[in-house]
């Protein structure tokens, strides 16, 4: 079950333009951002943009994210800490990118809305 708190944060990024689909497998809660823009410096402008917690969010972490599969940098390499991997039977690029390694999670403080800001800044510094 989606808890009200992450629901009630999807609510609000929605608000701010965001199209969120939802996909519960297991305890898993698959939350995939469509037509996310990319910044400059990519071979494509959008993509769709995944990330995954779990049913007792806020207590666990976000970690990192997934794209297209195909998503390259405008010259044809391969972003920063990326590589393919499997997310709910579909193929994306995976972004090995650990944000709560250098200051841990903190449920009172971290949500979902400061995880998508780490996630731009850091799509915006990997081209």
């Amino acid at each position: 079950m989606i808890p009200d708190i992450l629901q009630n944060e999807i609510t609000d990024l929605e608000k701010v333009g965001y199209q969120i689909q939802l996909k519960e497998v297991g305890n898993k809660i698959y939350i995939v951002f469509k037509d996310y823009k990319l910044p400059k410096g990519y071979n494509i402008e959008k993509t769709d943009l995944l990330i995954w917690t779990q049913t007792m969010y806020p207590s666990c972490a976000f970690d990192m994210f997934w794209a297209n599969s195909m998503l390259t940098l405008e010259n044809g390499g391969v972003p920063q800490a990326s590589t393919l991997d499997i997310q709910d039977n579909v193929r994306w690029r995976r972004f090995s990118i650990h944000p709560y390694n250098v200051k841990a999670w903190n449920p009172a403080e971290d949500n979902l809305k400061g995880f998508m800001a780490y996630i731009n800044k850091r799509l915006n510094t990997l081209v």
